[in-house]
C-alpha cells in the first residue's frame, strides 16, 4: 500500500514537472526542482526581484518625484469630485427706494425695509455657517459680485447661470432678509425681545429648479434660555438679549443646518 501511494506521488510530481516545463517554454520562464520545490525562477532571463526594482522607480529620483505628483494631483481630483460646487448670492433686500432684488424667491417673499449693512451681515453670516460644512467648495464673494454687477438688473437668476457655465457653482443659495424686528427697551429687560424673518433656497445654477427652501420667521424670546440661565448661575454673567442684527446670525444657522441635512 506503502509503495503503490509513493508510486502515486511520484506520478503527479512528475506529471506537474512536466506541465510547469511546457508552459515555462512558451512564455520564456525557467526554473529549478529539487528536494525543496521551485526555485530560481525566471522570466526572460530575469528574476522576479529584478523586475519589480525595475518597474519600482529608484528613492529620490525625478521618476519617483514625478510618480508621486501624479499621485497627490490623482488624490485631489478625486477628492474635489466628492465636493458640492455651491456658490453664496448676495443677501436680496430692499431699503425702501432700492436694493438687491431677487429674481430666484417666490411670489411669496415680500420683503419690508431693512439696510444694506444688515444684508452684508447676512451674508457674512451665511459664508462663515456654510464654511463649518466639509464637503462645500465655493467661489469667493468677490467671484460671485462680479457675476451679479455684469447682469441686467442685478439678477440672481442670470448670475447663476453664468457662474454654472463658468464651472464654478452647480448650486447657488438664495437668501432674503425678509423683516428685522428690533429689540424694544434695554438688554437686561427689554420690552419687546428682538426678531427676524428670512427666506433662504438651494437652487440649481444651471437650470434654476428649487432644491430646497424653508423661511425662518422668530423671536428671541425663550431661545437659548437654558443657556443663558446656566451663564447667569455658573458665570456670573448677566442675561442679555441681542439685537435685531445679533439675532440674524442664529436664524442663518438655523436655516443652513437644515441646508445641510438636505444634501447629506
Amino acid at each position: 500500500m506503502t509503495t503503490r501511494a509513493t508510486a502515486l506521488r511520484l506520478h503527479r510530481t512528475a506529471l506537474l514537472v512536466s506541465v510547469l516545463l511546457a508552459a515555462g517554454v512558451q512564455s520564456g520562464c525557467s526554473f529549478s526542482w529539487g528536494s525543496g520545490g521551485i526555485s530560481d525562477v525566471l522570466f526572460g532571463g530575469r528574476s522576479t526581484d529584478d523586475i519589480v526594482n525595475e518597474e519600482k522607480p529608484k528613492k529620490g529620483s525625478p521618476e519617483e518625484a514625478a510618480a508621486e505628483a501624479a499621485k497627490a494631483e490623482a488624490d485631489l481630483l478625486g477628492e474635489e469630485s466628492r465636493l458640492r460646487r455651491i456658490a453664496i448670492l448676495p443677501v436680496a433686500y430692499t431699503d425702501g427706494a432700492a436694493g438687491q432684488p431677487c429674481d430666484l424667491c417666490p411670489a411669496s417673499v415680500q420683503m419690508k425695509a431693512t439696510t444694506a449693512g444688515a444684508a452684508r451681515l447676512a451674508m457674512g453670516f451665511t459664508y462663515e455657517a456654510i464654511a463649518r460644512h466639509p464637503r462645500f467648495l465655493f467661489p469667493s464673494a468677490d467671484t460671485v459680485e462680479k457675476a451679479v454687477a455684469s447682469t441686467s438688473d442685478r439678477s440672481m437668476r442670470q448670475a447663476a447661470l453664468q457662474l454654472a457655465t463658468a464651472g464654478r457653482a452647480e448650486l447657488v443659495v438664495v437668501s432674503a432678509l425678509i423683516e428685522m424686528r428690533p429689540r424694544v427697551g434695554p438688554d437686561d429687560a427689554p420690552s419687546q425681545p428682538a426678531g427676524a424673518a428670512l427666506y433662504m433656497s438651494l437652487v440649481n445654477a444651471k437650470t434654476g429648479e428649487v432644491v430646497w427652501s424653508d423661511t425662518f420667521d422668530g423671536n428671541e424670546s425663550g431661545r437659548n434660555f437654558v443657556l443663558k440661565g446656566y451663564d447667569k448661575l455658573a458665570n456670573d454673567q448677566p442675561l442679555r438679549w441681542t439685537t435685531a442684527e445679533g439675532y440674524i446670525e442664529h436664524a442663518i444657522d438655523e436655516l443652513v443646518e437644515d441646508l445641510e441635512d438636505e444634501l447629506d
